[in-house]
Parts: structure tokens; C-alpha cells; sequence
């Protein structure tokens, strides 16, 4: 594949799509044979990784090889953003000279791919001498270049502490970001209403900050970026008393214990479920069990029974605040477990439901997998014993949560309907919506499968590395599936497996070419195990 093969039009409406357009430009890459293009594409996956003295690196290499002044001041531009990130000011002021006088000559859909990101440059650093006025009259924005404004017109109204302006502002971006889409614009906008409209009005932030969290878990694998959008979703929850707080806090915890790169805050730590029968009365129960539950039969660091703390919390109708001690809330999250078990243990005995797939993908879900035996409860739901499977599922609040995700039967646009008020008391998911979304991208993947049954054997004969692989593969096959310019088509043992299963030769191109050369060795050897 060159630049012959596909238009620099084609390649400029993929690369606006940023990160997202990964799977695409690792399928041009692989496919191309010129040296100037690949230099430019590993331009751009650096400085998606955030490596910006090798993004500085292949922008210089492709600024000096090319012949083409597309390609060329297309570097150049990143160049610009990359100089300006460094706080290299000087050099950034060069390479716009250089970028003006060429500017002339450069296509119109290249020259709309700069513009708003130059304009944003130099309203922030001043790094303009002149602008680009005299070619940019025919500038259309897009959609996303849309929804920057309007975050930028929303930090302008906080400045003032308008937070109601700026909310609607952030909410109007990201439905321009949705319809593009940009999943990094979406959930900036869900982020900064949830942030801001905290301040004057907390209902609404829970709205948004539900919505990112689906949008999380559908669309990121990449969990150092989104700690900071976890951290809006813990205060929001926390000031709204929402127990949700303890998924959060599961969430960002597994992210940590699986990513040694991450440090998170302590306050992640407070809201962590455990399954225990009894807890020490420390300083802070004893506190409170006297002061505000006026019992004085107690003692400090005796011990307490579990039962005993839910007898208090029926007694006095106590419900969760993260102001309470952490026994309190802990045993009020038991009690929303097993009350939702009980629920849908009720629709699961009446309903005809085919857990096959729903247990696959609740399972694949996970961050950290349960612990439990997978091959007896495996031929426990190809059987549809039900009784035998609830028997399994009721044995412990582990078990009991993972059954209530699975079971959860939630729709995206309940979210949405949220947001444009079309529901007169805001509605959520019972369960983890960080986890619902990702089950959402398998149960998408495995609508019309062939050969289930022996695809789910052989995926849990994969060790715990292949599974964390091969999971990310599956979820990445349906995240990255919209209409793009150029359409993947995967060859060999990737196709032979796409057909075998019935999943969708495209997208499982999408979800080989979302890894890099490298990683690609792996799932190759993971698919062989398939076939």
C-alpha cells in the first residue's frame, strides 16, 4: 500500500479521529511500503502514547525525507503542538513560519485539519506572529472541532462561576463529540459538567458522571488515562451519598493492582468491599455507635458481628453516607447485594435466559477474575440447571455480585435520556456501569455465534496473560467498529476464525490491527488455540 493506494483526503478523515483511529492506521502500516508515511504514522501512535521526543523525532524524519508537501507540513504541524507542549516556544514559532509560507499549497481538507488546533495554539501561547486568515475562509468545522469551542466557551463561563451555563455548554460538546464520535471529546465534556455543575448542583453531576463511566468501560483500555475521570465519578458519588462509590473504588483499585505505573489516591481505599462476618470496633464505630446510635453497652476493639451491624442498620433505617464509618457502609453494600440477588434470582427462575453468553462476557468483563472453579459451573449453565446454578451463584456476596452484573439487562440510552431530562426521575443501572459496558461489547460481539460451546472451553484453557490479552482483543473488536474510509479485512488464521465463530470478519480485523506488531505475535498464538 502508498500514498497511491489511499488519498491523503482518505488518510486526514481517519487521523481526526485521534487514538481512536488506531486500528486503521496499524492496518496502513502494516500494508505500506514508503518510508516517509510510516515515519509520520509512528509520528502520530507516539504522541498518542505521550513519547514526545520520539513523536519530535519521526516529525523531523518526515519533514526531511518526504517529497510530498502534504505529508510534509502535516509533520510539521504536529511539530508545532509537540514544540509547544515541550514549552519549546522559539522552535514552534519557526516551524509556523515555515507552515505559513507553505500554506498556500496545501489542499483545503489539510489546511481544516490544522486550523483549529493552530487557532487553539496561539490563543493559549501566543505563538502566531500572523494568522492564517487569508486561507481559511473556506474553514468548516467538524463536529469536534465544534465541541472544543464549546468547552472553551464553558471555562470561560466557570471563570465568571456560571456553572449552569457551562454544564449545558460541556453537555452540547459532547453530543457534537458523540455524533462524530471521539470517545477522548465525549467523555472531556461529560467530565467537566460532572466536575463543575457539582458546585451548584449535585443531581445533575450524578448524570453526567454516569454516563462517563459507561463510556469508560466501553470505549478505554488504556487505564492510565482515565484515572483523572474516575476521580470526578468518586466526588460526585461521594457528595451525592451514592453507594456506587464502592464500584468505583473496585475499579480503580483492580486498575492499580494490575498497572504498577498508576499511584492513586488514598481516598480510593475507603469504599472497598469485604466480605467479612464481624470487624473490630475501632475509634471510629465506637464514636458513632455511641454518639449517634446512643449505644453505651460497648467497648473499643471489641469485636462485632456482621449480623449484629445489619440488625442496627434495620433498626434505625440507617442508609449509606461516606460519612459513616466504613463497617456501617460496608454492611448496608452487603445488603444491596443480596437484595438484588434475590431480585433477579426471581426473573432468572421465571424467564427463559441463555446465561451461555451472558456469563462469558460478565466474566470477560472483569478486571480481576473470580477465583472460583470455572469448568463445573461451565457444564452447570450449558445444562440450564437452574436451581443447581443458583445454588452456585447464592454462596457467597462474591458470587452473588457477579450474577447481579450478569443479569443486568442495561441500555445506554436510559443514560442519555437522563441527560436531555426526558425522564422525570432520573434512572441508573443497579450494577457497575464501568463493567456493564464493557459485557456490552461481548454480548454485541456474540449475537449470532457458531460454536459457542467449544469457543467457551477453549477460552478458559487460556493461562490468566493470554485471557488478559484475548480479552482486550474481543472487547476492541466491537469499540472500534464504526464506518471508517478504509475497511480492514483480515487474512489467514484471522479470517478462518472469524468465520468458524461467526463474529464478523471486520471486526475482528478491527480488534487484530487495535494491537501493535508485537502484540499481534501473541494473539496469533492465541487464536491458533482456537482452530
Amino acid at each position: 500500500m502508498t500514498m497511491k493506494d489511499i488519498s491523503f483526503k482518505i488518510l486526514i478523515d481517519i487521523i481526526k479521529y485521534g487514538y481512536y483511529s488506531t486500528p486503521i492506521i496499524n492496518y496502513i502500516y502494516k500494508n505500506n511500503t514508503e518510508d516517509d508515511l510510516k515515519y509520520y504514522i509512528l509520528l502520530l501512535k507516539s504522541k498518542w502514547k505521550k513519547d514526545f521526543k520520539s513523536a519530535i523525532f519521526y516529525a523531523n524524519k518526515v519533514i526531511a525525507t518526504t517529497t510530498t508537501t502534504i505529508l510534509r507540513e502535516l509533520a510539521r504541524f504536529e511539530l508545532i503542538s509537540l514544540y509547544v507542549k515541550n514549552k519549546e516556544f522559539e522552535p514552534a514559532k519557526k516551524q509556523c513560519e515555515c507552515l505559513r509560507n507553505n500554506f498556500k499549497n496545501i489542499s483545503e481538507y489539510a489546511r481544516n485539519l490544522m486550523i483549529p488546533g493552530l487557532k487553539l495554539l496561539n490563543t493559549k501561547y501566543n505563538i502566531l506572529n500572523k494568522d492564517f486568515k487569508a486561507y481559511s475562509d473556506n474553514y468548516e468545522e467538524n463536529n469536534v472541532d465544534k465541541a472544543i469551542l464549546k468547552y472553551s466557551q464553558a471555562r470561560e463561563y466557570i471563570k465568571n462561576e456560571e456553572y449552569n451555563k457551562a454544564y449545558e455548554l460541556f453537555i452540547d460538546g459532547y453530543f457534537l463529540a458523540k455524533d462524530f464520535p471521539h470517545p477522548t471529546m465525549m467523555c472531556n465534556g461529560l467530565n467537566g459538567a460532572a466536575w463543575w455543575i457539582r458546585k451548584v448542583d449535585k443531581k445533575k453531576a450524578l448524570i453526567a458522571a454516569d454516563l462517563l463511566e459507561y463510556y469508560i468501560g466501553y470505549y478505554f483500555e488504556d487505564l492510565n488515562y482515565i484515572y483523572n475521570w474516575f476521580d470526578t465519578i468518586f466526588e460526585v458519588r461521594r457528595i451525592n451519598k451514592d453507594i456506587k462509590i464502592f464500584e468505583c473504588c473496585d475499579v480503580v483499585n483492580a486498575i492499580y493492582h494490575n498497572n504498577s505505573e498508576i499511584s492513586i489516591d488514598l481516598k480510593f481505599m475507603k469504599f472497598l468491599f469485604s466480605p467479612v462476618t464481624y470487624y473490630k470496633i475501632d475509634n471510629s464505630l465506637f464514636q458513632y455507635m455511641k454518639n449517634v446510635l446512643n449505644l453505651n453497652d460497648i467497648k473499643k476493639y471489641m469485636t462485632i458481628q456482621s449480623v449484629t451491624l445489619n440488625k442496627l442498620i434495620r433498626k434505625y433505617h440507617l442508609i449509606f453516607s461516606s460519612n459513616q464509618p466504613y463497617e456501617i457502609n460496608n454492611e448496608i453494600f452487603k445488603r444491596q447485594i443480596k437484595n438484588l440477588f434475590e431480585k433477579n434470582k426471581e426473573v432468572f427462575l421465571k424467564k427463559t435466559i441463555d446465561l451461555s453468553v451472558l456469563f462469558l462476557a460478565t466474566y470477560i468483563s472483569y478486571i480481576n477474575k473470580p477465583k472460583y472453579s470455572k469448568l463445573p459451573l461451565l457444564k452447570l449453565i450449558f445444562k440450564d440447571d437452574k436451581n443447581k446454578i443458583i445454588k452456585f451463584f447464592s454462596a457467597n456476596y462474591e458470587k452473588m455480585y457477579f450474577f447481579n452484573v450478569m443479569m443486568e439487562n442495561f441500555h445506554e440510552k436510559i443514560l442519555i435520556d437522563n441527560l436531555l431530562n426526558k425522564n422525570n426521575n432520573p434512572q441508573t443501572a443497579e450494577g457497575c456501569l464501568f463493567y456493564l459496558a464493557r459485557k456490552k461489547l461481548i454480548t454485541e460481539l456474540f449475537k449470532k455465534p457458531k460454536n459457542f460451546k467449544e469457543f467457551v472451553f477453549n477460552y478458559f484453557k487460556l493461562s490468566d496473560e493470554e485471557m488478559k490479552v484475548f480479552d482486550v482483543f474481543l472487547r476492541n473488536c466491537v469499540r472500534y467498529d464504526i464506518k471508517w474510509s478504509i475497511t480492514p479485512y483480515p487474512k489467514s488464521k484471522i479470517r478462518d476464525f472469524a468465520i468458524k465463530y461467526g463474529l464478523g470478519q471486520k471486526r475482528i480485523a478491527l480488534g487484530y490491527y487495535s494491537f501493535e506488531d508485537d502484540e499481534r505475535i501473541l494473539i496469533d498464538e492465541i487464536i491458533d488455540k482456537f482452530l
